[in-house]
């Protein structure tokens, strides 16, 4: 049994550059709030850890299985303002700290299958603006 006779043709590796390029587009100093990882450890390190993380994130799509880490997230209670009765939980709204993992897997699923996505007709937050609005199929 081969891995192309199953319905891996490929198209979902990664390469080193995917990751560079992923790498690149994280903001400084976020952390993950769990896993004690932050986005300067990827900005920061050398190249053989794009190596790495490509082969792990080929070789998951391949196995179909990934971590839990890499779904994982923490949730921040935040005040919605400053004169707020903190005692009240209506008056918190919650945040959540992704891994770092999961943003760079996110980052590279969206620069190689961006011509294929498309978003809803009820999406209006999180948007991409688009300069030609046909190119979205509804």
């Amino acid at each position: 049994m081969s891995v192309k006779n199953d319905g891996y043709d490929g198209a979902s590796a990664v390469n080193v550059n995917d990751i560079m390029s992923a790498i690149r587009k994280l903001k400084s100093g976020k952390g993950d709030g769990s896993l004690g990882l932050c986005t300067d450890h990827f900005t920061n390190a050398c190249s053989e850890l794009a190596t790495h993380v490509a082969l792990l994130f080929s070789a998951m799509p391949l196995h179909g299985i990934a971590s839990d880490d890499m779904y994982s997230c923490t949730l921040i209670p935040i005040p919605k303002g400053k004169n707020v009765n903190i005692s009240d939980y209506s008056n918190y709204r919650g945040i959540a700290l992704s891994s770092v993992f999961g943003k760079l897997f996110d980052l590279v699923f969206l620069d190689k299958f961006n011509d294929s996505l498309c978003t809803s007709e009820m999406q209006f937050g999180f948007k991409a603006q688009a300069i030609n609005q046909s190119i979205f199929v509804y």
